[in-house]
């Protein structure tokens, strides 16, 4: 039962970072685009601000995608005959979420790694390149993480976690 609540508050708390993420990037586009109507005047960085904040909202959500096996699936064949296509098509689901994570992540991670010290920043906001692209390989060890967990759950057959 202990188990079950962490994860659920893992769960809950990568989706509500997700979010809020999600929020802030509506917020400046909303912003900007009233302070243009308005006063003629944009929000300095605000696509850049836009775009990163979106962007980690949606890697702040795969993990629990993947963890919980909602990714989009065509069930076309498990439909026609579930008794028969549902387990294996899961499988091939799974293993190739674990597959694309995995991939994701080793892009990521030697890109990472290869900026350690760079004095690289983002064009509007002077963030420094490296960080934002150390965030970027957490959450996608994350995601892999899920993915395999979402690997164990279908070879049990279990739907959630």
């Amino acid at each position: 039962m202990a188990g079950a609540t962490f994860k659920k508050i893992i769960s809950n708390g990568f989706l509500a970072g997700a979010g809020l993420c999600f929020l802030f990037g509506t917020a400046v586009t909303v912003g900007d685009v009233a302070l243009r109507a308005v006063a003629g005047k944009n929000i300095p960085g605000a696509i850049e601000m836009t775009s990163l904040s979106i962007g980690l909202g949606a890697l702040l959500s795969m993990p629990v995608c993947y963890a919980k096996r909602t990714h989009v699936t065509a069930k076309l064949l498990s439909e026609l005959s579930p008794n028969r296509f549902t387990y294996p098509l899961g499988l091939v689901g799974a293993v190739a979420s674990v597959v694309f994570a995995g991939l994701l992540l080793w892009i990521v991670g030697e890109n990472a790694i290869e900026k350690i010290g760079s004095p690289e920043t983002t064009a509007d906001l002077g963030l420094p390149t490296p960080v934002l692209i150390m965030i970027v390989a957490f959450a996608l060890t994350a995601c892999m993480f899920a993915a395999f967990a979402g690997l164990r759950f279908a070879l049990r057959n279990e739907r959630d976690w």
